[in-house]
């Protein structure tokens, strides 16, 4: 079936605590952020509302409401490479840590030792946002060259099967930019661009094995979302019973929201210390192969990126 342990899984997510409550606080403090930038959205709306008639109102109410929320997602997406550089890479660095027998601080210091192990590699918050990027451009290649999809795009009426399999796939390498980095804080890189692109390249020489435990393990985070969609559906559904009314969509949206929220907070770190373990146990001992690093080279614009930014980086330093 896989090849990860769900128990190692557990004790990496346990032994990092910290960074799973900091992961709690900010996602689901961006939450609220979000229904509080919708109702007001909405209220605003539905104050101006009042120079029509009633389905004036109700519709400037929910206009209101969608471009509130509209303009929460824009600030959130305006604070990605922050939320990138303090949680994400911070987490990640603190499992490899762990992964690796070392020790760590507890509580707040913690996380200040992680991130202060990320700056050490990578610098600015634009640079590993950057890196990061370009890393997740690449990883998609990789399923393109050995994915079944490309198998199956000659027989005829398996469309639809080949677009499912194909975004199954493509879910699959969500954390794989997480453990692409964790390989450069691991080996404790000077030179992020090359030991992304060949982080990449042992990624593809081992991509059939990873993605076949990445595809157990996307199942495993669908499964759970919606585990969480129908434990915090449950309340909403409730009050939708006692008190029926046009805010039970709202509702429905806000629910959604928050376990889209509570997925990425309690459940992602438990995939990306499975992944993380796949991924060192494939490529342990390898080197990159040539052959592979051309080939992504010809099919991978982010890949030729990082090999540039890389050669770029050595002829800097010398």
């Amino acid at each position: 079936m896989w090849s990860f342990s769900i128990l190692r899984s557990l004790r990496l997510v346990l032994a990092t605590w910290p960074f799973v409550l900091l992961r709690i606080l900010v996602l689901g403090g961006l939450s609220v952020a979000f229904v509080a930038a919708v109702a007001s959205g909405a209220g605003l709306g539905w104050t101006i509302g009042h120079v029509g008639d009633a389905d004036f109102r109700a519709g400037a109410t929910v206009w209101g409401g969608v471009i509130g929320g509209i303009g929460a997602v824009v600030w959130v997406w305006s604070l990605r490479e922050y939320l990138l550089y303090m949680i994400a890479a911070g987490h990640v660095a603190a499992m490899v840590l762990v992964l690796d027998g070392r020790s760590l601080p507890s509580g707040r210091a913690q996380i200040a030792f992680a991130t202060e192990t990320v700056k050490a590699r990578f610098g600015e918050v634009h640079l590993l946002f950057v890196l990061d990027q370009l890393v997740k451009g690449a990883v998609g290649a990789v399923t393109g060259l050995v994915g079944a999809v490309g198998l199956l795009a000659w027989v005829p009426g398996l469309q639809p099967l080949i677009r499912l399999l194909g975004a199954v796939l493509k879910m699959s390498t969500t954390f794989l930019d997480e453990v692409v980095l964790a390989r450069e804080i691991r080996i404790a890189s000077e030179d992020p661009w090359t030991t992304a692109r060949h982080g990449i390249v042992l990624y593809a020489q081992n991509a059939k094995a990873i993605l076949w435990n990445a595809v157990w393990l996307t199942l495993f985070r669908w499964v759970m979302g919606v585990m969480l969609f129908v434990f915090l559906l449950a309340p909403v559904g409730a009050v939708a019973l006692i008190v029926p009314g046009p805010t039970t969509a709202w509702a429905v949206i806000f629910t959604v929201f928050f376990a889209l929220a509570a997925q990425r907070a309690v459940i992602d770190p438990f995939l990306i210390a499975s992944t993380m373990q796949v991924y060192f146990a494939r490529t342990e001992g390898q080197t990159p192969d040539p052959e592979w690093d051309a080939k992504l080279a010809a099919a991978s614009a982010p890949f030729r990126d990082l090999v540039d930014r890389a050669r770029g980086a050595f002829a800097g330093a010398r």
